[in-house]
C-alpha cells in the first residue's frame, strides 16, 4: 500500500500540470476507485459504456494498472476467510477445493473469453484461477516437487520457452485471459515446482543476483511505468519512438528503485511504523487523502480554471457531430431516413448522402446546401458501416446485418429513381481489395437508376485527437498553426487507397471522385491544416467538426447546379 499511495499521488499531481480537465477529472474518479480496491470493476464500466464509436483509447489512462491490484487485493481479502473455513473441515480439503475452484474459474474465462470479453479480463472470479495456480503450488507438500534432475530441467526449460512463447506471439488480436492464458501461467508455475528441491539451470540465471534484483523493484517498477509511459504519449501527441520509450522506462526504472529503497523497504522492515495500531492508522489516513483528493477533482470536472481562456475554447468546442444518429435495419427497409433541406416530403428526393460517421461529418455543409437550393436531401448513415453492397464492415454493431442493410438502401435508391447519391466514408480502414470490388458493385448497381454517384475520398487522418492537441499546445505556448499531419504522410495515406478509386470514373461515367486534399493543405507549413480562424476542423482525429465540413462547401457545390430550386 504505501508504494502506490505514493504512485497515486505522484500521478494526481502530474495530472494537475498535464492532462487536460476530462482527462484529469477520469483521473481522479480512477484514483478513487483505486482507493476503494475496485479499479477493476470501474475499468470494466469505462469500458462497457465507452465500447461506442468515439470512445478516447485506453493508452491514455494513466492509472489502468491498477486493475490487476484491485483483483489481487480481491483475492487476498476472501481467500483467507476460505482457508480458515477449509482448516476446521480439516487440511485434506484445501487442495481439492484450491483445485476445484482454479477449475470452475478457468472454465468461466474461458466461456467469458468468447460472450463476455471485457468482464473476463477485468473480473475475479474469471482471473481467480490464476492466482490459485500459485495457492495449490504452495499448498501441496514440498516431497511433490519435481525431485528427479533431468525432469526437473526439461521442465524449467520448456516453461521458459513457454511464457517466451507468450511473449512474442500474443498481440491485440489475442482472445485473452482464457486458454490462451494457459501458456504464461503454467510457465511461472512449473518453473516454481521444477525448482523446488535444488535450482535447475533455469533456477540459477533467476537467482542471479542483477536479475533477483529485477524481482525486488519489480512491483515498484509495474507501479511507476504505466503512468510514465502514458504521460509521455499524452504530452508528446504524436506516437513514441523507440528510443523516447526506453528513455522513459529508464526513468521508470529509476523512480521504482528509488521507490523500493525509500518507500516499500523501510514499510516492510517495519523501520516506520513498527506498531500494528500505527500501520492502520497510516493505511486510514492515506486512504482518507487519497479518496479526498481523488474525488475533489472528479467532483470540480477536472478544475478547468487551471487552463488559459483560450484553450478551455478548444476543451469546450464541438466534441460531437452535429447529425449523430445511426439508421436502424428497420429504418433502412422503412425508407425511413434522416431528412435534409426542404421539409417538403412529397417532393422527390434530390440527394441521398450514404455512409459512415464520416458521412455525418459533412452532413452540416449539405444540409445548408439542400436549404439554399430548395432541395430535398436524406441521410443513410450508420457508424462504422460503409456504403458498400455486399461489403461487411467488421467494427460495425450492424455485422450480422450489415449487407441487407446497405442491400435495402441501394433497393431504396434504385426504386426512388435518387438522381443524386453521395457515397462518404474512411475507405481505407480494411482491405484494399474487398472495397474495392465491393465499389464497383455498388456503382454498377445504382447506375440502373440513372443516378449520379459522388465519392467523398478520405479527410487527412491526424495521429491525435485535434480538439485536445489546440488545447495543450495553447496550454504549453505553441503554434497551434504549426500543428498537422504532415503532407507526405497523408499523400502516403493516399497512395495506399488509389487502387480502390482508380480508373472508376473511366468506367463509369456517371462516377464523380470527390478530393478533399486542396482544402487542408497548407503549403507554407507541409502539412494538413487542423484548425481555420482559431476554430478546430476536427471533432477528434478523423471526424470534421461543423466548421472542417464548411470548409468542403466548394467541393460539394457542383452537385447542386443541376437541381432546380
Amino acid at each position: 500500500m504505501p508504494a502506490l499511495a505514493v504512485v497515486v499521488l505522484a500521478t494526481l499531481i502530474a495530472g494537475w500540470f498535464l492532462l487536460l480537465p476530462q482527462g484529469f477529472k477520469e483521473l481522479g474518479e480512477a484514483a478513487s476507485a483505486q482507493v476503494l480496491l475496485v479499479s477493476n470493476i470501474y475499468f470494466w464500466i469505462k469500458s462497457w459504456i465507452g465500447a461506442g464509436y468515439f470512445e478516447p483509447a485506453a493508452e491514455v489512462k494513466p492509472l489502468l494498472h491498477t486493475w490487476s491490484l484491485a483483483v489481487e487485493e480481491q483475492f487476498y481479502l476472501l481467500f483467507p476467510f476460505l482457508l480458515l473455513l477449509l482448516k476446521r473441515l480439516g487440511r485434506r480439503c484445501i487442495v481439492p477445493t484450491i483445485l476445484v475452484l482454479g477449475g470452475a474459474s478457468f472454465c468461466l474465462s474461458v466461456y467469458c473469453s468468447y460472450r463476455h470479453p471485457s468482464a473476463n479480463f477485468y473480473f475475479l472470479p474469471t482471473r481467480a484461477w490464476e492466482l490459485l495456480m500459485g495457492a495449490f503450488l504452495a499448498a501441496i507438500p514440498s516431497q511433490q516437487r519435481a525431485s528427479k534432475p533431468w525432469l526437473a530441467e526439461a521442465l524449467s526449460a520448456a516453461a521458459v520457452l513457454a511464457i517466451i512463447a507468450a511473449v512474442f506471439c500474443y498481440d491485440r488480436e489475442t482472445r485473452f485471459p482464457g486458454i490462451t492464458a494457459l501458456l504464461p501461467c503454467l510457465g511461472a508455475a512449473l518453473i516454481i515446482w521444477a525448482n523446488g528441491h535444488t535450482l535447475t539451470s533455469v533456477g540459477k540465471l533467476l537467482a542471479l543476483r542483477p536479475v533477483v534484483f529485477i524481482g525486488q523493484i519489480s512491483y515498484s517498477l509495474y507501479l511507476w511505468h504505466w503512468p510514465a509511459l502514458v504521460f509521455a504519449k499524452y504530452h508528446a501527441l504524436d506516437p513514441i519512438s523507440p528510443s523516447r520509450r526506453l528513455i522513459v522506462l529508464g526513468a521508470s526504472m529509476i523512480l521504482a528503485v528509488l521507490s523500493w529503497k525509500f518507500v516499500e523497504t523501510p514499510f516492510r522492515r517495519r523501520l516506520i511504523l513498527r506498531s500494528r495500531s500505527r500501520i492502520f492508522t497510516f493505511a486510514a489516513v492515506s486512504t482518507a487523502i487519497l479518496l479526498i483528493c481523488g474525488m475533489a477533482i472528479f467532483k470540480s470536472h477536472g478544475v478547468p480554471s487551471r487552463l488559459p481562456t483560450a484553450a478551455l475554447r478548444h476543451v469546450n468546442g464541438e466534441r460531437l457531430l452535429a447529425f449523430d444518429t445511426d439508421l436502424s435495419m428497420k429504418q433502412a427497409l422503412q425508407g425511413d431516413f434522416v431528412e435534409i433541406g426542404t421539409a417538403d416530403k412529397d417532393r422527390p428526393i434530390d440527394i441521398m448522402v450514404w455512409g459512415d460517421s464520416h458521412a455525418m461529418a459533412t452532413l452540416p455543409i449539405l444540409a445548408d446546401l439542400c436549404k439554399e437550393h430548395s432541395a430535398r436531401g436524406v441521410a443513410a448513415i450508420h457508424s462504422a458501416t460503409a456504403p458498400l453492397v455486399g461489403y461487411r464492415s467488421g467494427k460495425s454493431d450492424l455485422l450480422d446485418k450489415g449487407i441487407p442493410y446497405n442491400s435495402a438502401i441501394a433497393d431504396f435508391i434504385c426504386n426512388q429513381r435518387i438522381r443524386n447519391v453521395i457515397l462518404v466514408a474512411r475507405w481505407g480502414k480494411s482491405s484494399i481489395d474487398p472495397v474495392r470490388s465491393s465499389m464497383v458493385a455498388t456503382i454498377t448497381a445504382l447506375r440502373k437508376s440513372g443516378a449520379k454517384i459522388w465519392i467523398l475520398r478520405e479527410v487527412p487522418i491526424q495521429h491525435w485527437n485535434v480538439p485536445d492537441a489546440l488545447a495543450l499546445t495553447i496550454w504549453h505556448g505553441g503554434d497551434t498553426e504549426k500543428l498537422g499531419l504532415p503532407i507526405a504522410a497523408y499523400r502516403s495515406a493516399c497512395q495506399r487507397q488509389n487502387p480502390i478509386f482508380e480508373d472508376l470514373t473511366k468506367q463509369f461515367p456517371c462516377v464523380t471522385i470527390l478530393d478533399p486534399t486542396p482544402y487542408f493543405v497548407d503549403p507554407s507549413n507541409d502539412i494538413c491544416r487542423v484548425i481555420a480562424h482559431n476554430t478546430a476542423l476536427y471533432t477528434d482525429d478523423n471526424h470534421l467538426s461543423s466548421s472542417g465540413a464548411m470548409i468542403l462547401r466548394p467541393l460539394f457545390e457542383p452537385i447542386f447546379v443541376g437541381i432546380k430550386e
